[in-house]
């Protein structure tokens, strides 16, 4: 017997269903990722309106807390997708240098990691304000994400 096939057409054939999976998991990261930044920056009113912690949000008066909220998506360590709307140049900043930081720790696989970059923002969050904890995906969001993906056969 001969096969009518080769074993570098089967690798191929493995290896473009690999890429699909992991595209498709990077888009669903990246939704999480979007859906996280959103929430967490709707907390902050622009206004200068003072907030309690009871209401769920905090008052960011210069801006730079809102700003330094953002997420990236790393493969292997490697920045592949990320996000900082922040119209602050320092909290941008901020949270590129918290995201830094983190992302020494993920040098394998994928990672996503959202962050507030802002030296107090956890002190904020320590008054009962709630910056970023609330918006943050749960495992068993991400889990369902991921149980979604489909792939043709």
């Amino acid at each position: 017997m001969k096969p009518k096939f080769k074993i570098a057409a089967v690798n191929q054939y493995i290896q473009s269903q690999i890429n699909t999976y992991e595209n498709r998991v990077i888009e669903a990261l990246k939704y999480a990722g979007e859906e996280f930044v959103v929430k967490a920056r709707n907390k902050a009113p622009k206004s200068l309106v003072t907030k309690k912690p009871e209401d769920g949000s905090f008052n960011d008066r210069t801006g730079n807390l809102r700003a330094s909220i953002g997420y990236v998506i790393l493969k292997d360590g490697k920045v592949i997708e990320s996000d900082f709307p922040g119209e602050t140049a320092t909290g941008v900043n901020n949270a590129k240098r918290a995201i830094n930081e983190v992302a020494k720790n993920h040098s394998e696989g994928l990672a996503l990691i959202g962050v507030a970059g802002m030296s107090y923002a956890a002190a904020v969050e320590s008054l009962g304000f709630d910056v970023i904890t609330g918006s943050a995906p749960s495992s068993k969001s991400i889990k369902s994400l991921l149980k979604s993906i489909k792939i043709n056969r």
